[in-house]
């Protein structure tokens, strides 16, 4: 059952960029310069959006460490879509220990913060995790 949560966790994690700049065909070095700028002075979505950069290499070298660090700032932000993702890092181990607990965590506060479609991925991601 919980290859199940892994394997729908990746699917997600392709699929979920929510609310995401990272989706467009390419960051800019401006465009990255300014999410950086705003993700050090704390906005969440920032912090969300340049973790999706890092994920995917868009824009910046792909690092997953520095994927997770800021999910994990815009997740503490209270952005329910950087929860999701972080959960699905965690359980994958991507950039961070994996840790099913963790994933499992994240995903229960996203399907409380979340808009209606984000709280229902981590919905499906939890029915599959436990």
């Amino acid at each position: 059952m919980k290859q199940k949560a892994i394997l729908l966790a990746a699917v997600l994690l392709v699929i979920t960029p929510v609310y995401s700049v990272a989706a467009d065909n390419g960051l800019s070095s401006a465009k990255i310069q300014h999410l950086q700028r705003s993700a050090k002075l704390g906005y969440g979505p920032a912090q969300y959006e340049l973790g999706l950069a890092y994920a995917a290499g868009d824009g910046v070298p792909q690092n997953l460490q520095l994927a997770a660090f800021w999910w994990q700032k815009a997740a503490e932000n209270l952005n329910a879509a950087a929860q999701l993702q972080l959960g699905t890092a965690y359980a994958h181990g991507w950039g961070v220990a994996q840790n099913m607990d963790q994933a499992i965590y994240w995903w229960q506060k996203a399907a409380q913060d979340g808009d209606h479609a984000v709280a229902e991925q981590a919905r499906l991601l939890l029915n599959q995790a436990t």
